[in-house]
């Protein structure tokens, strides 16, 4: 790419004059650097930027003024990295024909689990890690999003999946984890779906119905959204619904109001605990108990306490080592 058109996509200032006026590949590690690519310096790192001039940049991105670190490379000043990304992003998106599907959470999750094949890729992670992949796409590439903020600013003109439809569509609820429902003259039986996820499935399946984006059924799981994992008074794992207690794992801190008020309409709130890392500093409007932890260790503490199901913020991934024994039988597949 032109480095003046670089600098005008980004409302740069070029601090330097070199003799080159293109550059290769975008790179945000030093460490990926090739002779003649662009570096964007994210952490204001000198030592860095060092590193991929000494590997032959021929552009360095920084908010770092120019201390005659090297003349002939293009030097271009921005005041903010993010900014710089999100307008570099959205010409990206642009240049190379990219589709945004913008999702909710739970749809984002639903969509990456019953896509066959999985043609739509997941964006994940902050804005450096989604600025990777974009940078690094195919032309005509579709991606899916959930951050609606972000979508606005890099997408404005992505393709969003509405999350509730006109007719309501009649779910039968067994329990908090299983849900029966018909899609198209067929009647799914006691999925493994929250019946609170249905209509949003549904939603996503008639999105995938209308843009001819092919899906499967069969194999419908639990997501990583109000993922239960049944356990002994003990905390040892049990397969599923062997057990009167579970824990429920759930990543986004947005969902836990919509989530609480879901298990009250099946349980008493006695019964119910809610599991909040203590650098946790959002409100949660919710007036049963509220255990706070500091390690995934503290959590042992549910151990000694009287509930049926424990709502835990976070990746069911990240809590691994609170169960202190594995499967006694072959699990399934969930």
């Amino acid at each position: 790419m032109k480095i003046d058109n670089f600098v005008r996509i980004i409302d740069g200032k070029l601090r330097t004059t070199p003799p080159i006026d293109a550059f290769a590949s975008i790179h945000l590690e030093a460490s990926r650097i090739s002779h003649g690519d662009l570096f964007i310096d994210t952490t204001a790192s000198r030592e860095l930027i060092h590193q991929a001039l000494e590997k032959g940049a021929y552009a360095i991105v920084t908010t770092l003024s120019f201390a005659n670190e090297d003349d002939e490379c293009a030097w271009i000043e921005v005041t903010s990295i993010e900014q710089t990304l999100i307008k570099l992003l959205r010409y990206t998106i642009t240049q190379k024909s990219l589709t945004i599907v913008l999702l909710s959470p739970i749809q984002e999750a639903l969509l990456e689990m019953i896509q066959t094949p999985k043609n739509i890729k997941r964006l994940r992670g902050n804005l450096f890690a989604i600025a990777k992949t974009v940078l690094n796409a195919k032309e005509e590439e579709r991606f899916c999003l959930s951050d609606h903020s972000l979508a606005h600013q890099i997408a404005p003109v992505a393709h969003k999946v509405e999350t509730s439809l006109h007719v309501k569509p009649t779910i039968i609820a067994k329990g908090l984890f299983l849900s029966s429902f018909w899609h198209q003259d067929r009647y799914f039986s006691e999925q493994k779906i929250p019946s609170l996820f249905v209509e949003e499935l549904l939603c996503l399946l008639e999105f995938c119905d209308t843009h001819s984006i092919a899906y499967s059924l069969e194999n419908l799981g639990f997501c990583e959204h109000f993922y239960p994992q049944f356990i002994t008074h003990a905390l040892c794992k049990k397969e599923f619904g062997s057990s009167d207690k579970a824990l429920i794992f759930e990543p986004h801190a947005s969902l836990l109001p919509a989530l609480l008020a879901y298990m009250q309409t099946h349980i008493e709130r006695s019964h119910i605990i809610l599991a909040l890392p203590k650098n946790f500093h959002r409100d949660i409007p919710y007036d049963g108990e509220i255990l706070l932890f500091d390690t995934v260790d503290e959590l042992s503490r549910l151990a000694q306490k009287s509930f049926q199901y424990a709502l835990i913020l976070g990746d069911k991934e990240a809590y691994e080592s609170l169960f202190i024994k594995t499967f006694t039988t072959q699990p399934s597949l969930f």
